[in-house]
């Protein structure tokens, strides 16, 4: 190794292989942060999914679960807990913010921690005060600090929730069973399980989440797994779910390798683009290095000993460059963890080993697709080399070295994107643009050809540009591909949500209430009206689970889309209406006639779903089942802001069932008491903010577009490394041509 070292630290005096070092630095500095931050991530996932449970297995449904599941377990002698989550208006004063509300029993949680701070309540340190507790206790409530910033809060202060006011007695610090859905972007509020019922929060149409958590031994889990499975089927129960160790979090576990893969094709793309420099700055340390070896030919020099020399030089730059690229990657890879914050969902665990030999891989990878085939190309150097001059090149066939390349920028984006779809999306988008921005480069060079300048510094210019066509195209393309994809960072970054606002009208609504009773109507409209909004329409809202298509019995199982499984597996809002809603278009079919049997069915849900006009669907609906035919297929609009449905029949199918209301509307900002108005008045009402919502996901593309920024800076790195090494490849032609 050390004499290794000492060679580099020779053969580094050569300027080209400097460039080369750094080229190849930068690229594996580029995947390896993201390899470290993504393997932490996958291992604080892995290290222990029970906690991520808070239990051994779960039955998660969308209605009170039946009591035989508690029975049997309790049989069993299984730990049992349970919670309930769903959205609700926590208030504070005349301040309110929409929350996530958990209800637990004192048994919660069976596996991990919950971690509380109560210190600002017990007076304690803040350190001592921090403490893995059960449940909070009857009549008070833990909070996320979030809430109490948002509402101007602080602890042992009262929380109003429905009818009843709750005492704030702890900050919550970690919850790792919290998981990844919507709602979990709203601040959480946590409760005791027997508070629940007179909160009067839950209501006909309400959505919560019920979940029965259960611990024990691994043989006494999974008996209870497989009875519960033949209950649900003998049953015929839906919209109830098992979760285990193995599908534990599957939302969170799809947005980590979602994450993972785009990442990877960031940094994929830096590697890329400083692949160019590389073998360009390889082609100029070949062309230095050729009357070296044709001066060891000539004291003896074997080919065999010159490809071990050169073997010697690629192996000691792989080496320092992997150490040297895994040592930034590491040191960028922490500032990343910084940049997403709470967005992580526990506390990573130290990194591993993986991640470097994943970027001395990578480096091999590079040095041997890119800049081998000229390397190995000097043991072809004759000793006449150095009498006759005009022997200046030396023979590297083109052809190997694009197609050494080409294999090699395919293996590496099958290899980081982890998905071959994707990675044939990938390479032919990166063909594609290479093609293009090549293509032009060669038209701008015959365009300028044809002109013929009296001025001898431009005619000069045009001339060397014409002779060195083919590097002239590589540092055009390859700064277009660097460009493009900061250009398109940005756009994603700065322009995407602000463009989205940009097409929703200044008065679109921007609340919306759910939950509401028939008799609450009225009352609702007049407290809107007096405060100088106008009034709202309000649409039924009727649950409804689809059973049959086509007098087929269907279940989740039946489809291979994972959305198509949760559409079957959950009940679907339906509504009823006359007229076609404002932002719906038709644009199959016809729209509602009369008051037979008939559906209009939202586009996307049809081909999530592969239906079509005619298709007979059915629903269950309170116990009675409702079957039509899907007579129109429309198109929402969803930048209206208005309320949608993918479902809608005549009144006369729906209107004797059970339902509540749904309605939006326009709050002026200098509102703030109405929400608090309406949510007292109205304690089942939930009032969404989606204001407050867009500015939390605001918040997170934000933290999304500083960490995605860090990694394109490797991007633009890169490309001026291509500019130098473009530059340096034709320094001695053009120092030739000038004299």
């Amino acid at each position: 190794m050390l004499a290794l070292y000492r060679g580099l630290r020779r053969d580094l005096r050569s300027t080209e292989l400097v460039w080369l070092f750094f080229a190849l630095t930068l690229s594996v500095a580029a995947l390896a942060s993201v390899s470290f931050l993504a393997d932490r991530m996958q291992r604080a996932f892995q290290f222990d999914a029970r906690q991520l449970l808070a239990a051994d297995l779960l039955l998660v449904g969308d209605q009170p679960l039946p009591p035989r599941f508690s029975e049997e377990a309790r049989a069993r002698q299984l730990q049992i807990a349970q919670t309930v989550v769903f959205p609700s208006m926590a208030t504070v004063g005349e301040r309110s913010k929409l929350s996530s509300l958990k209800a637990v029993t004192n048994t919660y949680p069976l596996r991990g921690q919950l971690t509380v701070d109560q210190s600002q309540y017990t007076g304690a340190s803040s350190k001592t005060g921090q403490a893995s507790l059960p449940g909070p206790a009857t009549g008070t409530v833990w909070v996320d600090q979030a809430l109490l910033d948002t509402l101007h809060a602080k602890v042992g202060q009262q929380l109003g929730l429905g009818d009843r006011l709750f005492l704030i007695s702890g900050i919550l610090v970690r919850e790792l069973d919290r998981g990844a859905g919507f709602m979990n972007f709203a601040p959480r509020v946590m409760m005791s399980f027997d508070d629940l019922s007179g909160t009067g929060l839950i209501g006909l149409g309400s959505r919560v989440t019920y979940r029965l958590m259960l611990a024990g031994s691994d043989n006494s889990i999974q008996g209870y797994q497989k009875w519960a499975e033949n209950y649900i089927e003998s049953e015929g129960l839906r919209g109830l779910r098992i979760e285990t160790l193995e599908n534990a979090q599957p939302l969170m576990r799809k947005t980590l390798t979602r994450a993972d893969q785009f990442l990877s094709l960031i940094a994929l793309l830096t590697a890329m683009v400083a692949a160019v420099a590389i073998a360009l700055s390889a082609r100029r340390y070949v062309l230095k290095q050729a009357d070296v070896c044709a001066v060891l030919k000539c004291l003896g020099a074997t080919q065999a000993e010159i490809v071990v020399r050169q073997m010697k030089t690629l192996v000691s730059l792989g080496i320092m460059a992997s150490i040297l690229g895994a040592l930034i990657g590491f040191g960028v890879q922490e500032i990343l963890v910084k940049l997403l914050g709470g967005l992580m969902m526990a506390s990573l665990p130290n990194v591993s080993i993986w991640p470097l030999a994943w970027s001395m891989l990578f480096a091999w990878f590079l040095l041997i697709g890119f800049a081998g085939p000229a390397l190995f190309s000097l043991v072809t150097i004759a000793p006449i080399r150095l009498v006759r001059k005009e022997l200046d090149g030396v023979s590297v066939k083109a052809v190997w070295v694009a197609l050494s390349g080409i294999v090699t920028c395919i293996a590496l984006i099958i290899i980081a994107a982890r998905d071959l779809k994707l990675a044939a999306w990938v390479g032919l988008s990166f063909g594609a643009a290479v093609i293009i921005f090549a293509g032009v480069a060669w038209l701008a060079l015959k365009a300028l050809g044809r002109f013929h300048l009296s001025q001898f510094a431009w005619r000069f210019t045009l001339v060397m540009l014409a002779r060195r066509a083919r590097f002239v195209m590589i540092q055009v393309t390859s700064l277009g591909i660097a460009l493009m994809a900061l250009l398109m960072i940005l756009l994603l970054r700065q322009d995407l949500l602000v463009a989205w606002q940009g097409n929703i009208p200044p008065d679109a609504p921007n609340r919306f209430m759910i939950n509401v009773q028939e008799d609450q109507k009225s009352g609702i409209a007049e407290t809107l009206k007096s405060s100088g909004t106008p009034s709202p329409d309000f649409y039924p809202m009727i649950r409804g689970r689809l059973i049959d298509i086509n007098e087929r019995s269907i279940a989740p199982n039946d489809y291979l889309d994972e959305n198509a499984r949760r559409l079957v597996d959950r009940e679907f809002n339906l509504s009823y209406a006359q007229e076609l809603p404002p932002s719906n278009h038709v644009i199959s079919g016809e729209w509602l006639k009369g008051d037979g049997p008939q559906i209009s069915l939202e586009i996307g849900i049809a081909k999530s779903l592969k239906l079509k006009l005619g298709d007979r669907m059915t629903f269950e609906v309170a116990g009675e089942k409702i079957t039509a035919p899907i007579t129109s297929l429309r198109k929402l609009d969803w930048g209206s802001m208005r309320v949608n449905f993918f479902v809608i029949m005549p009144a006369a199918q729906l209107k004797d069932m059970p339902r509540s209301w749904i309605t939006s509307y326009y709050q002026a900002p200098t509102q703030d008491s109405l929400d608090y108005q309406l949510t007292q008045s109205y304690p089942n009402v939930t009032v969404v903010d989606v204001a407050a919502s867009l500015q939390q996901i605001q918040e997170v593309v934000d933290r999304l577009g500083s960490a995605l920024g860090l990694l394109f800076s490797f991007t633009i790195t890169a490309a001026i490394l291509v500019l130098v090494a473009s530059i340096s490849a034709t320094q001695d032609e053009r120092y030739r041509n000038a004299a």
